[in-house]
């Protein structure tokens, strides 16, 4: 009996120590100003090619990291309906912090306001999940892994205009984990 509890006890010793060894997990707060192919705009320069919405994006990192950087953004492919308010498959964010290094999310489907029948302006809400992309992480988030969830309000005018413009107010709020240090 006694031998029984004490290999109880070293496994689910070892187990859970494992476990919390494994669990450098942490909680990610911030904001980001994208704009929509604002290239005379300073917050827009620096974006990734081919991403229409770019802006300056702040990250808290745990309790006790700010990262300030730059976010690019991709809705991914049109809805059933050319842009009926889901974009589909191919969406994500590469957030960019210079010398530690970037980290891509990936999500699958995004939620937006169906276009509306008027091309002067229109505003909606926003909204993705998705996963960190362990393959393409650089720097310090070479081997990050984690969820991210994206979400707020936008403006969209000119929609008409070769180059349309848009402010997107992204809330960012999720987990990253396996982040080397500072």
């Amino acid at each position: 009996m006694k031998r029984h509890l004490l290999v109880s006890f070293v496994c689910v010793f070892v187990f859970a120590f494992g476990a919390f060894a494994q669990n450098n997990c942490v909680a990610v707060r911030g904001i980001a100003q994208e704009h929509l192919l604002d290239f005379g705009n300073p917050d827009w320069e620096g974006g990734q090619p081919g991403f229409p919405w770019v802006g300056p994006v702040q990250l808290a990192l745990g309790k006790g990291e700010v990262l300030i950087g730059k976010v690019s953004e991709y809705d991914g492919d049109p809805g059933p309906s050319r842009h009926t308010g889901q974009g589909r498959d191919t969406g994500n964010y590469v957030f960019d912090f210079g010398t530690d290094g970037s980290f891509t999310m990936r999500y699958t489907h995004a939620v937006w306001p169906t276009l509306p029948k008027f091309e002067a302006a229109f505003t909606g809400t926003f909204h993705a999940e998705g996963t960190v992309d362990v393959t393409a992480g650089l720097g310090r988030f070479a081997n990050a892994t984690g969820n991210i969830t994206s979400d707020g309000p936008f403006l969209a005018w000119n929609l008409a205009a070769p180059i349309p413009s848009g402010r997107f107010n992204n809330t960012i709020t999720g987990m990253l984990c396996n982040v080397v240090p500072k």
